[in-house]
């Protein structure tokens, strides 16, 4: 089975997903309170805390000491991490980097009075993420034991005060669990005496005050979810993950017992989206973060309201004027004062029962305890799937019958009523304005109350088909002057305000300092040298004193600084091309102009500076990676990003073809500068791989461009494939079609010139073989393979070399296998061989032969053509066998097609694949075939069981220790004592590379008759049982469908007689 290297997100997902089934993800523990700094993961060498996914990473790890550092630490900190452990992989965000300061004019680079260079750090664009491996304490020796900090606070009075300082609201004692209400921005607990503990208690309402962040006026989170869904389940492993980081923080601990509902859909988001947990990470850092900002707040007295100006809204008294109170019924009047009470938390526990009671004898349905006053009439319809009938939404079809429901606080809705018949829609709208009035009744502040009023009297009007405009117009007015006057005397709303006001205020401010005195439009552009510089060696230019152009996309020789040293990058017309295409149209706005994306003005935004670039119109360029001017940009406002404006700055992003290339390079693949690869277009495409012989080609890939950049490597050598996708590039039409222009044009150029290379390799190929002869006596390599003289094969004139001839099914040579003395094989440069074959015994033979039987190379078809006493096919390599069969087939297709395989088992031991045997299933199943394989004695061609198992990653860490060992004896490098003696315990024994080498003795048909016991006896028994059991098949299902035609014939001729009566 081929390795596959996952991404980082889907390595941790899929082990958070296990213990989440396990129940043993890290917020899933319970943590004893009194512990603070017990569980969290920390650096002791930096004394800081792991965060985020890391710090989820390495709990996943299940360790219990919290410390973890990497190799070099616990080295400084004179520890040694024990052989053979495995180290945990975590990742962490760079969003500056140093760059050595250059001069404007030279490009060289500026000394500081040591004569060493000025470094200066450049914010970046796009921050880059890294890797580090870290081990845990317990996986290191030397380590002091684990010291745990002592608590010198009261945890209690700690998040008292948090939750004091916080200033939001929360209520006791009106129910019997705990929960925010987003509607009211209320965090609603139980009393304290119905906690366990003080612990327990504060655990609970600072997981409460996780939620209450979310609000749109603190961290603005997506809580309009009903519990049970999805999106609530997401925000509940926000608040989870929050609550476990700030117990450990405050030593309150951590009880997850209440959220174990949520598992399931915490499984099914990290399966669909492994990026949710990194996300659900970061929020719960922000939620502490936030929560822990109120340590640092002074508890200020809350001020006395302030009288409300005349000048500010209209008077109740006003209110009532413009809008009537609507009629209630003495036993819905009774309804909306128990609601009301109950509201208040002035209703007794009991109070919960009479009020069911109460609307279950007076409405006949009970209304939800916690209902928020809101109701939602639905159009519905009855469907049937898996023989169950549910209820669904009517969307487009007729309705069946009208549903009503009732708010949850917390998002979800309760079925009232259904009305039914052609009456319906009326009814249930009349029903819902019956509970809008008692929920007007039960509202206690006078001014929400008349707001509401005032939406049932418009929502009356809307429905009334009397109503005049007048009327409407009027209605919704008083709607609106009720609601604003509700506003005014909405202090948490108020507060509200104030605090995004003052947001917008220092939004300003930001933006006031980043003005700088300038023109408002970019200044022109100067005449400039361009380069043609592949990615890879931008930073070879970059050290020369080369600029990036972002408007242009490419680099060039700044004023000032010699151009010699650039000559191999020059671009020839690149400068004159630019100056022509900005002359082409000097007056057109930009809004004209057909290339206006081309023309953008791109600027050099740091990523902290994002919002406030975005606030002064600059917009995100997704293909290029950069911030430009968009089309209502305020350009004084963004002069300071101007990129001649910045002196340092990052360089350009990689594109997705050169991203695609490195990821190939890092499989093993070979990428040259100015090679075809990697060809985007979608299609497979062969290419080499480091350690393959001239000609070979073991690495395959698919790359793509459409939408989000992907694709998949292969390297067939080693193993190992990869998925790839883009880092966040989505190419527009244009540029996407542009790129795929380009690869067309490469293949079409490649294929031409492999065509006029193939017709001029056969035609050389033709004059070669006229000086060679046919074999008479046994070469030195039909001799080893104990192979008899066939005709079609040559030699030279001195009988020591094999010459193999293949053609196409039309009998042209395209090229030909020479075969030296010591077996050593190569074919001709630059010659086709896909599709091409060599027939033991000539086309005249294979045509009379019962089947077309296809082995990998010429000894193994020989063989087997010796065997069966008839013509056989050789294709020369696995790769090459559906070709050849395919192409036979189409020649022959009567002819029953048998594949004589390799069974390559010592390859699937090393690579976990099997060549051999894979491409010869695929040729047969291609064209209907059977593939056969030899059958050797045992203890031949297996891995002796005895021996220690062999693995692809143990051979390939036996190839590393190898070569790495041979380096050192030729004094390539220098290894330490310990490092050789741990590269030779990575070496397999001798008696695994004895095993390996029989196997590899053993895997074709000429082994099975030259090296097996079996001998030449065996592979006639095997190869003519088989190839019979074939032909017999092949005659039956003849007969079958011979005596199938006959009916058919029967028939037509007894509808004839028929039709001639």
């Amino acid at each position: 089975m081929a390795e596959v290297k996952k991404p980082f997100h889907e390595q941790v997902a899929e082990r958070l997903i296990e213990q989440l089934k396990a129940g043993t993800a890290p917020w899933q523990k319970p943590w004893e309170p009194g512990m603070p700094g017990s569980f969290i993961p920390l650096n002791p060498t930096t004394g800081k805390r792991y965060k985020g996914i890391n710090a989820i990473q390495l709990m996943a790890q299940g360790h219990a000491d919290p410390r973890w550092m990497t190799y070099k630490q616990a080295a400084a900190a004179g520890a040694q991490v024990r052989r053979g452990e495995k180290g945990t992989p975590i990742q962490y965000w760079k969003f500056s980097e140093e760059q050595t300061k250059t001069d404007e004019q030279t490009g060289k680079p500026v000394l500081d009075a040591n004569g060493d260079p000025v470094k200066v750090t450049v914010q970046l664009e796009r921050p880059r993420v890294f890797f580090a491996t870290v081990f845990n304490a317990e996986q290191i020796d030397g380590l002091p034991p684990l010291e745990r900090k002592e608590q010198t606070w009261s945890a209690v009075e700690r998040a008292e005060h948090i939750l004091a300082a916080s200033g939001a609201t929360i209520r006791h004692g009106e129910h019997d669990r705990a929960f925010y209400r987003p509607s009211t921005d209320s965090i609603h607990l139980p009393d304290k005496g119905q906690f366990p503990s003080a612990d327990n208690y504060y655990a609970t309402a600072l997981h409460e005050l996780g939620h209450w962040t979310g609000h749109p006026s603190r961290l603005d989170r997506d809580l309009a979810h009903p519990f049970g869904s999805e999106g609530y389940a997401k925000e509940e492993l926000r608040a989870e993950i929050a609550s476990m980081i700030l117990g450990d923080e405050l030593g309150i601990g951590h009880d997850p017992g209440q959220h174990a509902a949520y598992v399931g859909s915490w499984i099914k988001a990290l399966q669909e989206d492994p990026l949710e947990i990194f996300r659900a990470a970061a929020d719960a850092e922000k939620i502490q973060d936030f929560v822990l900002a109120f340590e640092q707040k002074q508890i200020q007295e809350q001020t006395t309201q302030q009288a409300i100006e005349p000048a500010q809204g209209a008077t109740m008294e006003q209110q009532q004027d413009q809008v009537a109170r609507p009629a209630i019924a003495p036993a819905d009047e009774l309804i909306a004062q128990t609601l009301r009470m109950y509201r208040a938390g002035a209703e007794p526990a009991e109070g919960n029962q009479s009020l069911a009671a109460l609307t279950e004898t007076t409405l006949g349905f009970e209304l939800p305890a916690d209902w928020t006053g809101r109701v939602q009439v639905q159009a519905n319809v009855e469907v049937e799937h898996d023989g169950e009938r549910s209820v669904v939404p009517a969307g487009d079809r007729e309705p069946e019958f009208w549903g009503v429901y009732a708010n949850h606080a917390w998002g979800g809705h309760q079925w009232l009523a259904d009305f039914a018949g052609p009456d319906a829609q009326t009814n249930a709208e009349a029903l819902a304005d019956r509970l809008a009035v008692i929920d007007a009744y039960a509202t206690a502040n006078e001014y929400e109350q008349a707001a509401k009023f005032a939406r049932i009297h418009e929502e009356r009007v809307r429905r009334d088909p009397n109503s005049t405009d007048e009327d409407r117009v009027a209605a919704k007015e008083a709607r609106k002057a009720a609601e604003g006057t509700a506003m005014l005397h909405d202090e948490d709303l108020q507060r509200r305000i104030a605090d995004y006001e003052r947001e917008q205020q220092e939004m300003a401010q930001a933006m006031n300092a980043a003005e700088q005195p300038a023109a408002a439009q970019a200044p022109a552009k100067p005449e400039r040298a361009y380069l043609n510089v592949p990615f890879k060696e931008k930073d070879e230019v970059k050290a020369l004193g080369a600029r990036w152009d972002r408007q242009e996309r490419a680099w060039y020789v700044p004023a000032g600084v010699d151009p010699a040293p650039f000559a191999k990058w020059a671009r020839e017309g690149a400068t004159a091309a630019v100056e022509a295409r900005a002359e082409a149209q000097p007056t057109q706005p930009t809004a004209e102009r057909p290339n206006a994306a081309q023309e953008r003005v791109y600027l050099a935004v740091p990523y902290g500076e994002r919002q406030v670039a975005k606030a002064a119109g600059a917009q995100w360029d997704k293909v290029a990676k950069s911030w430009y001017a968009g089309p209502n940009a305020d350009m004084g406002k963004l002069q300071r990003w101007l990129p001649d404006n910045v002196p340092t700055q990052q360089s350009p992003a990689v594109t997705p073809e050169d991203e695609f290339a490195e990821a190939l390079k890092s499989m093993g693949c070979v990428v040259t500068p100015g090679g075809e690869h990697p060809i985007m277009d979608g299609k497979k495409h062969r290419i080499e791989t480091e350690g393959d012989k001239k000609g070979e080609k073991s690495g395959f890939y698919v790359g793509h461009l459409d939408g989000h950049p992907a694709g998949y490597i292969k390297n067939n050598r080693t193993g190992v494939e990869m998925k790839w996708k883009a880092k966040g590039y989505a190419l527009d039409p244009a540029e996407k079609a542009k790129m795929q222009a380009e690869a067309a044009a490469k293949l079409a150029a490649r294929a031409e010139e492999q065509e006029r290379q193939h017709e001029a390799t056969a035609q050389r190929i033709g004059r070669q073989a006229q000086s060679l002869v046919p074999i008479t006596e046994p070469t030195p390599y039909l001799r080893d393979k104990g192979l008899q003289v066939h005709a079609g094969v040559l030699t030279d004139q001195e009988g020591q070399k094999t010459y193999i001839p293949a053609y196409d099914a039309d009998g042209k040579q395209w090229t030909m296998q020479y075969i030296q003395e010591d077996g050593t094989k190569r074919f001709a440069k630059d010659s086709r061989k896909e599709g091409c074959f060599h027939v033991v015994g000539g086309m005249d033979a294979l045509a009379a032969a019962p089947a077309l039987v296809i082995g990998e190379g010429y000894a193994t078809a020989a063989t087997v053509a010796e065997a069966l006493g008839h013509a056989t096919v050789a294709a020369f390599d696995s790769g090459n066998l559906q070709a050849v069969a395919e192409a036979l087939h189409a020649k022959f297709p009567d002819k029953p097609v048998v594949i004589a395989g390799d069974d390559d088992r010592q390859v699937q031991i090393t690579q976990g694949v099997n060549p051999g045997r894979t491409k010869a299933q695929e040729a047969a199943k291609a064209v209907g075939g059977k593939a056969i394989f030899p059958i050797f004695a045992p203890g031949e061609n297996a891995y002796p069981k005895e021996l220690p198992p062999i693995t692809p990653e143990n051979y390939r860490n036996h190839l590393h220790a190898e070569k790495r060992l041979a380096d050192a004896a030729a004094g390539k490098v220098q290894l330490s004592e310990a490092d050789t003696a741990k590269l030779k315990e990575s070496l397999l024994n001798d008696g695994q590379l004895a095993a390996l080498s029989n196997m590899k003795k053993h895997t074709d048909f000429n082994d099975l008759s030259e090296r097996s016991s079996l001998g030449k006896d065996g592979v006639e028994r095997q190869v003519r049982s088989a190839v019979g059991k074939v032909l017999l098949d092949e005659g039956q299902r003849q007969k079958v469908q011979q005596l199938k035609q006959q009916d058919i014939e029967q028939q037509e001729q007894r509808q004839r007689r028929a039709r001639t009566y």
